[in-house]
């Protein structure tokens, strides 16, 4: 702020017709009633009927009478105003209501220049909404004015009785001792007042004074309380480091605890995708089993159609016992290779339950030892290879004996075509 800004400032205003007087002294402190008196003020100047909040009790009325303003001016007169300086209310306030008051001023000057030099005839815009306030007003203060003026007509035409009346108490004369007494009584009455008031003030300042000491007492509670939560704070606690201790305890057991989760989970996914390749590879043998005993039958069919291409003769010729060695042995591989299958089921069932367990307990044989070597070995792996074994005998003797038949048959053809020959 200068001093020069200032001087112009309360210049401007004077010629512009604010009525209160504006010092050099008024804006060295931060002054914010002052501005805001001066802001409305000019803000009429401009428009008369600007609405604009005339509160600045609280700090939200103060933002909106600074808001609402800086709003009306940039509308109406395209002037930017500072908002931040407006609420200091200093001598940055000053710049910005200088703007404002600049404008105003060479209005007038311009306004003044014109009048000096010539009159000039300017039709200025009827206002129809000022107009019609003030018809009201008119229509108004002519009815007050007809009665007024019937009262007074009323009045007038008692004045001759007034007169007399006014006439006759005031050449009454007044006797003293009436005047002493009501004089006396207005005395009392005074007296009787003051007391009161008296009281009154004494009551006030009894309870100030009981006011002043719970006050009193209350702020020396407050201190004793005060001084009491910083001993609090400043000691230690006696369970405090175990509290710790326990705390990081419980932190490695959570660690731990989440670290078991997780590898139980984990396995317990590696067990379900187990067993779901060990069904699919049970369901793989299953099928291959019933693929080959249907193999099996569809080569037990060959030999009885084979029979009608020889001659009735020749099977007649045939030996009764070598048809019934071969549907024997036939029956035989059937028997073997569904016997096969199933302790193949069973000895893998067995395996499955030994490698996942079960919630029953395990049976001991007599020698009460079931995990041992040789156990795992008939158990395990090692039973399915002799049983493949087996099958794969059982299956070569099945297919000798049915091969036999045929080859007697072409041996004895054999020997009737080299007949034939001779």
């Amino acid at each position: 702020m200068s001093y020069r800004d200032l001087r112009n400032f309360t210049e401007m205003m004077r010629a512009l017709g604010y009525t209160r007087l504006i010092s050099m002294e008024n804006f060295r402190n931060p002054n914010f009633p002052l501005v805001a008196e001066i802001l409305v003020w000019l803000i009429k100047r401009f428009d008369p009927d600007a609405d604009l909040p005339s509160e600045y009790g609280t700090e939200q009325d103060r933002v909106l009478l600074v808001r609402s303003a800086a709003q009306f001016m940039a509308s109406k007169a395209h002037i930017k105003l500072n908002t931040k300086r407006l609420y200091q209310a200093d001598g940055y306030a000053v710049r910005e209501l200088l703007k404002v008051t600049s404008v105003l001023y060479d209005a007038l000057k311009v306004n003044v220049a014109a009048l000096g030099n010539e009159e000039l005839m300017v039709s200025t815009p009827i206002d129809i909404a000022s107009k019609i306030h003030e018809l009201k007003l008119t229509r108004q203060l002519a009815s007050q004015i007809t009665a007024r003026g019937a009262t007074l007509y009323d009045l007038l035409g008692q004045e001759v009785e007034m007169r007399e009346l006014r006439n006759n108490h005031v050449n009454r004369h007044l006797e003293m001792s009436e005047v002493e007494t009501s004089v006396k009584e207005a005395l009392d009455k005074v007296k009787a007042e003051t007391v009161n008031t008296k009281q009154l003030i004494e009551n006030v300042s009894a309870s100030e004074i009981s006011l002043d000491s719970k006050i009193e007492k209350k702020r020396m509670e407050l201190e004793r309380n005060q001084k009491r939560l910083q001993t609090l704070k400043k000691v230690r606690p006696a369970f405090l480091e175990e509290f710790e201790r326990l705390e990081v305890e419980l932190r490695q057991l959570y660690q731990e605890y989440l670290d078991r989760f997780r590898c139980l989970a984990y396995l317990e996914q590696q067990q379900d995708d187990a067993e779901q390749i060990e069904q699919e590879r049970m369901a793989e043998r299953q099928a291959a089993t019933k693929k080959f005993l249907e193999q099996l039958k569809q080569e037990d069919k060959f030999p009885e159609g084979s029979a009608d291409l020889f001659g009735e003769e020749d099977l007649k010729d045939e030996p009764e016992d070598a048809v019934k060695v071969g549907t024997g042995k036939a029956n035989r591989v059937r028997i073997k290779t569904a016997s096969g299958v199933m302790r193949k089921a069973s000895a893998a069932a067995q395996q499955q339950r030994r490698v996942f367990g079960s919630m029953a307990p395990g049976e001991e044989d007599d020698s009460g030892s079931l995990d041992s070597d040789s156990d795992l070995l008939l158990d395990g792996d090692g039973s399915e290879i002799l049983e493949s074994e087996e099958e794969d005998e059982e299956l070569e003797l099945g297919m000798e004996g049915l091969n036999k038949p045929g080859d007697k048959r072409s041996s004895q053809s054999r020997q009737e075509h080299s007949d034939d020959d001779f």
